[in-house]
């Protein structure tokens, strides 16, 4: 998965010789899973769970504005536990997505550059719509786990709309570290009546690093 990741991000870093920043970032995720049956019917409370995430990209300035497009990858975890006090049934799903993401953002209080050097603060808020591929799943029930990869609930890909916000500490005019929180949830396209529906809601805190290129030489 490292390989397949890494692979997709040199590609999607190559293509963006001509952005302005390029970035990488890790962090976590908080995430829950709204699921329901051919009936309607949703499981019980399922428990949240906090994963590891990472992703990279390029962003750059529309006209030199303050307003930017960032395209970008990401590697994201998600894992949900539940049980039927019923029934006596224990369930767990484990499952990570590669996806992609084209986000806007507004950079506010930007600082200038000045006798060739550039410190300070910023902060920005975006708005993002991404696609995630299953690349790997699994489903635990009781004492048996089932592989989800082909299944059809999983084997669609998931359309997210995301918003966040996130704060710029410009070490210098090459060399920009930030952090960020996204908030995203997970969207259907097309007819699932009577079909089984799955939604995703996320929480991600990460930080990052990202160079100017304009300045990277």
């Amino acid at each position: 998965m490292k390989k397949i990741f890494g692979g997709l991000l040199f590609s999607l870093l190559t293509l963006s010789a001509s952005g302005q920043l390029i970035f990488v970032e890790a962090g976590k995720v908080i995430s829950s899973f709204d699921y329901k049956d051919s009936n309607g019917n949703s499981l019980g409370k399922l428990t949240t769970s906090t994963q590891n995430n990472m992703g990279g990209g390029f962003r750059w300035s529309l006209f030199h504005s303050p307003w930017h497009i960032t395209v970008g990858a990401a590697y994201n975890k998600y894992v949900a536990k539940g049980s039927d006090p019923v029934l006596g049934n224990y369930y767990e799903w484990e499952v990570a997505y590669l996806g992609a993401n084209v986000g806007v953002d507004y950079e506010f209080f930007r600082p200038k550059i000045t006798q060739n050097e550039q410190h300070g603060f910023s902060f920005y808020i975006r708005g993002s719509i991404a696609t995630d591929f299953l690349v790997k799943g699994t489903q635990q029930l009781n004492n048996q786990v089932f592989n989800l990869i082909g299944k059809e609930e999983f084997n669609k890909p998931v359309y997210f709309l995301k918003a966040g916000v996130g704060l710029n500490y410009y070490i210098s005019k090459k060399f920009i570290l930030f952090g960020e929180y996204t908030g995203g949830q997970s969207f259907l396209i097309g007819n699932y009546k009577n079909q089984e529906q799955l939604r995703y809601t996320t929480h991600n805190i990460s930080v990052g690093l990202a160079v100017n290129l304009i300045y990277a030489n």
